[in-house]
């Protein structure tokens, strides 16, 4: 599993737990319980700025890459929450927009993933605020270290909210080679919609 996908999968693992089915050696899906509080067709709106530096720059400090990334729930039930995706960036003459994608989260996850995680990267969660979109939102924050091979390593810091649809309302992902940092992804929350307000 890329460090990419593992970042908000032990963010999620954390603050969940695993709620388990001992026959099955299975876990309540953290992802689908972000969804659990939303309403279908409740939406949200991140922005998502890179900066590199380093060799994955070329050498020297790079431009930011931004991306503004908007999931919808289309689906939620016992079995599994649909959440649909679609992600816009510039280009040279304007702007791409992703055909929208689909998540599929079921409502069951393996146990051994989750528990792996979390003794992998020793996350840690504690109560807090964060202000975001210009509100002061109650949040679980976690942060945790990613380790991969030959040094490199993925830390991260998440912000989870109960008022935000898929809960993420901030993220920061630092990457590390060799102990030099090349890149650091934030996430942040621009907007978000709830069915019927």
């Amino acid at each position: 599993m890329t460090a990419f996908l593992r970042v908000p999968l032990v963010a999620a693992a954390v603050v969940f737990g695993a709620s388990l089915m001992p026959a099955q050696e299975m876990a309540d899906n953290p992802f689908y319980k972000f969804w659990g509080k939303s309403k279908v067709g409740d939406s949200v709106t991140l922005k998502e700025t890179t900066k590199l530096t380093g060799p994955a720059a070329g050498g020297e400090t790079g431009g930011d890459e931004v991306k503004v990334i908007v999931h919808k729930l289309v689906s939620f039930t016992p079995e599994k929450a649909v959440v649909s995706t679609v992600v816009t960036e510039g280009e040279v003459f304007g702007f791409v927009e992703t055909a929208p994608t689909k998540h599929i989260y079921p409502a069951k996850m393996s146990k051994d993933v989750l528990e792996e995680l979390i003794q992998e990267t020793g996350a840690k969660a504690v109560d807090a605020t964060v202000k975001v979109g210009g509100k002061e939102h109650k949040v679980k924050y976690l942060t945790g270290t990613i380790k991969g091979k030959g040094g490199d390593e993925v830390e991260f810091k998440v912000w989870l909210s109960d008022e935000v649809p898929g809960s993420i309302a901030k993220r920061i992902r630092t990457t590390r080679v060799k102990g030099e940092v090349v890149a650091e992804t934030t996430i942040e929350l621009v907007k978000y919609g709830k069915k019927g307000e």
